[in-house]
């Protein structure tokens, strides 16, 4: 039997992993994280999948399938690579996204690295998303359920990396999930609920946690034209694209269009000054060839477009068939090639 150390957060996904494995002939191993550092231990969020809850929730799944469960102390590097990085994007003004610095650097490096040292061969997660194998390469596919996949966070995964994660959830649909969790004892499947949160920010409150590291200080805010037309409350809380929160009256909707941190400034404009055809992004990791025509987004929800890339210099350069709006510093943007990660990388700016 080959082993595999499964990432149990306590939730429906990654218990039903661990089953399948099981069931599979793997010799399963459940681990837990411990992630948030002293100075947060305080959070109270019990959804997060590094609460006490959570790791209650995980325990009780290992002993109703018979395998072993352990909790590793990934504190450290949560916080150096996590929290401070999330921290110091907003304090440059760009908008990072914790989920995809959790899985590049908690999930698929510090975890990968410290399984495979303790004698794991696999490790595994609950995440929506396929490795293919053709010849003696490996690809990053999307799920089969494209409304739960998940692909867009996992493009930072390094390429040797794939031979020895496993997705079994990529080859099965969510409601196909809920018949499968009631075999391990989760009986209120009805009343399952995905976690919107940061685990380190309960309840949107950005604000909040924002404030105890970045002093948010009030500026100026302009129309494109270089019109004065109000004051923002500090710039580490608004990002492209977002209209709420600005508190102007205007004849028209208006749009946060560009943050400028060295001005401590907000540039605001309408819908169509947020339509963009090019970018570049930095921190470039690239999975696999193009295999036909290019797609790519810049959010996990938003609907992939054509484009062209190219890189260079470690520089990914991407163009866009068609406008498409709210290119936003600090997010990510992914390549496919129809259901194959291209690749992807962290966005540095936009132009038209």
């Amino acid at each position: 039997m080959k082993t595999v150390f499964v990432a149990m957060s306590g939730g429906i996904d990654s218990s039903i992993t661990a089953y399948l494995l099981q069931n599979e002939g793997f010799k399963v191993v459940g681990i837990t994280f411990q992630l948030l550092p002293d100075s947060m231990r305080n959070i109270n969020n019990p959804k997060a999948c590094c609460s006490i809850e959570a790791i209650l929730k995980a325990k009780r799944v290992a002993d109703a399938l018979s395998i072993p469960h352990y909790v590793i102390n990934l504190r450290e590097e949560f916080k150096e690579f996590v929290i401070e990085r999330f921290i110091n994007e907003y304090r440059a003004g760009r908008t990072p996204n914790p989920c995809i610095l959790c899985n590049q650097f908690i999930k698929f490096s510090a975890f990968f690295h410290k399984a495979l040292a303790i004698g794991a061969e696999y490790i595994a997660t609950g995440h929506y998303a396929k490795i293919e194998k053709i010849s003696e390469t490996y690809y990053l596919n999307k799920a089969i359920d494209k409304s739960k996949d998940q692909s867009y966070f996992l493009y930072p995964i390094k390429k040797d990396q794939l031979s020895r994660i496993l997705f079994p959830l990529g080859a099965y649909t969510k409601s196909t999930i809920f018949p499968l969790a009631q075999k391990i004892g989760w009986k209120n499947t009805d009343a399952y609920k995905e976690s919107q949160d940061i685990c380190f920010i309960p309840n949107g409150q950005y604000r909040i946690f924002l404030s105890k590291f970045i002093h948010l200080k009030k500026g100026p805010i302009y129309t494109v034209d270089g019109k004065l037309i109000g004051h923002h409350d500090g710039i580490q809380l608004y990002t492209i694209g977002q209209r709420r929160g600005l508190n102007i009256p205007y004849s028209e909707p208006l749009y946060v269009i560009e943050t400028r941190p060295h001005e401590n400034s907000l540039i605001v404009g309408f819908k169509m000054h947020l339509l963009r055809k090019k970018l570049t992004a930095a921190e470039v990791n690239i999975l696999s060839d193009s295999a036909g025509g290019t797609t790519g987004k810049v959010r996990y929800r938003q609907k992939e477009e054509k484009c062209s890339y190219s890189v260079k210099d470690s520089i990914l350069n991407v163009e866009f068939n068609e406008n498409i709006d709210a290119i936003t510093p600090g997010q990510s943007i992914v390549l496919y090639s129809q259901d194959r990660v291209i690749g992807g990388g962290i966005i540095e700016n936009s132009s038209l």
